[in-house]
């Protein structure tokens, strides 16, 4: 009796091709989700720095950080802190 050995299967290079890209598009999904849950956490400390910087909060003077983040809790609520974040994400995923 012989023995038959058993050979590795060989892989086609078209299911290598098909398993990278199909990595590739799961490293691109996975970054975009982590830069857009990045951007989200931060979302509030961006939003005060922009109203302090254009003056749109509505006082004549200069507020701390903390008198603006009062402010748009006062007047907007914690939704407020979130505002326009929809459209900074639409802008983050392709990047990331």
């Amino acid at each position: 009796m012989s023995e038959n050995p058993v050979l590795p299967r060989r892989q086609s290079t078209s299911g290598s091709v098909a398993h990278g890209a199909a990595e590739m598009t799961r490293r691109m999904v996975c970054g975009g989700l982590a830069g857009m849950i990045a951007k989200t956490a931060t979302n509030p400390l961006e939003r005060i720095k922009m109203l302090s910087q254009t003056g749109e909060h509505g006082s004549a003077g200069r507020q701390s950080p903390l008198c603006l983040y009062r402010s748009i809790l006062k007047n907007e609520g914690v939704r407020g802190l979130w505002a326009g974040n929809g459209a900074n994400l639409l802008r983050v995923f392709p990047a990331k």
